[in-house]
């Protein structure tokens, strides 16, 4: 606002003046905005985001993510992938810059208006009007405007390190998932082939006479069996493939460089006790501070609402004018609208009932993430256990079985059928293993997502353990 005063009144208005400079100056955000959320998403995710705003800055991310596709992919190296060049990562982060520019202009004054009246008077004089003026309750609300921006920009750091986090957690569940399918699927074909063999053998023994229809028949019933379930388990592996490469934002080209590591990594450490990291996540859950930061802007905006209710604009103006060769005109107006009709006090009223609602969500949230610590604690330490039987005692003791069919097998104290019980047994254990290896995976990261405040849908929980069809009873 520029307002003509004499010159004896010139120095009480710099304060004024001052405001009114730094206000119309408050910088842009966004790029402090971006690097705020990186320093939240960094220690968790490993790897920083940025816009790929230019040809060079893709070029330079996809030229990374071509190096970390040249080997088999691990778990922190599909993170990186997914943080590196997803197009809907960059959606997302595109927006969040939008919504920090947006906030920014909340904070900055509204540009002066400047009025030109020009009026033709009779006898041929002109007289001129200049007027300049500035909506005076935006200089009044200014400060308040500011930490109304300020708690918005603070939201949107939190909700980009959130929507980031996500897309981490779930590639790394995706990572996990495909992983097993492939060993899986690996571990089936080897089945498959080896009952192939049996199969063959002893056809050629029924052949000879030395197997009963009987015994040739479970042998064959056995391979069939077996490429049926390595087709179910090659059919599983491509899906988890697929949906690995979606959640990496992967193009064709790349996507058909993807490979990945033969087995899951092996969990040897048991999971610490998580009585006071619960506690501890509380503190820095993201959905918890972007409750408390929702709050925060929720009272900012009932504050401004509770001044601006009443009477939401004046304008002041300077005002100039000249006719002819007289002496100008120097004054001011002032537009002030009357409160005849709204009063504000709706106004003020939804504002109110938005903060008790915000400091209700406060609370809400709070209470749902101590309770999704607990459980996503609960599911890890069973997937733990899970992992532990099945490891250490369910496939050494099935392994034990076969062995030992096998010898009374070669010494004909047992039949084919008792031998392929117990391969079967043996099969089925093993796939077990890598199930229960696969949710103790998918449960830690589950916890680690847990803890950042990251919720995850249905489908990106744990899978429930594979199902196999019932082994037959031994016996003839």
């Amino acid at each position: 606002m520029w307002i003509v005063f004499k010159a004896r009144r010139r120095w009480r208005m710099a304060p004024l003046a001052a405001s009114v400079l730094l206000a119309a100056c408050a910088p842009l955000q966004t790029r402090q905005s971006l690097q705020a959320a990186n320093d939240i998403i960094q220690p968790s995710a490993g790897q920083r985001v940025q816009l790929l705003r230019d040809t060079q800055q893709r070029q330079d991310a996809q030229a990374q993510i071509d190096a970390l596709l040249a080997r088999p992919l691990s778990a922190d190296d599909a993170v990186r992938v997914a943080l590196l060049g997803s197009p809907s990562l960059q959606a997302l982060i595109a927006q969040a810059q939008a919504d920090s520019a947006a906030a920014t202009q909340g904070a900055r004054l509204r540009n002066p208006v400047f009025g030109f009246e020009r009026l033709l008077i009779g006898g041929g004089g002109v007289e001129i009007t200049r007027s300049l003026g500035i909506g005076l309750f935006d200089l009044f609300t200014q400060p308040v405007r500011s930490r109304l921006a300020a708690a918005r920009q603070q939201r949107l750091q939190l909700r980009l390190a959130s929507d980031v986090l996500r897309v981490a957690a779930q590639a790394r569940m995706a990572w996990v998932r495909a992983c097993a399918a492939q060993q899986e699927a690996a571990y089936d074909r080897d089945v498959a082939k080896a009952a192939q063999a049996t199969s063959r053998l002893a056809s050629r023994m029924r052949q000879a006479g030395n197997f009963t229809r009987l015994d040739a028949a479970q042998q064959g019933l056995f391979a069939a069996q077996s490429r049926l379930q390595l087709n179910r388990a090659q059919q599983a592996a491509m899906q988890s493939r697929e949906a690995l490469v979606r959640a990496l934002g992967l193009p064709a080209a790349q996507a058909a460089r993807l490979t990945l590591p033969m087995h899951l990594p092996q969990a040897t450490q048991q999971p610490e006790d998580a009585a006071t990291a619960v506690q501890s996540a509380l503190d820095h859950r993201l959905d918890v501070r972007l409750a408390l930061a929702d709050y925060t802007a929720q009272a900012q905006a009932a504050g401004l609402t509770r001044q601006t209710s009443l009477i939401e604009h004046v304008e002041l103006g300077a005002v100039r004018k000249t006719y002819g060769d007289a002496s100008p005109q120097n004054g001011f107006d002032l537009s002030l609208p009357l409160p005849l009709f709204d009063p504000g006090d709706a106004r003020r009223s939804a504002a109110n009932d938005s903060v008790l609602a915000a400091r209700n969500r406060v609370a809400a949230v709070t209470h749902r993430a101590s309770s999704q610590l607990r459980e996503a604690d609960a599911l890890r330490r069973s997937a733990w256990q899970r992992l532990q039987w099945s490891r250490d005692q369910v496939v050494p003791l099935a392994q034990t079985v076969l062995d030992e069919s096998q010898l009374r097998y070669n010494g004909m104290l047992i039949g084919t059928f008792e031998l392929i019980a117990a391969a079967q047994t043996q099969v089925q254990a093993v796939r077990e293993a890598i199930a229960a290896q696969r949710d103790y995976w998918l449960a830690d990261a589950r916890w680690q997502a847990a803890q950042l405040g990251i919720v995850l849908d249905a489908s990106a929980a744990p899978d429930a353990p594979t199902r196999f069809a019932a082994t037959p009873s031994a016996g003839h």
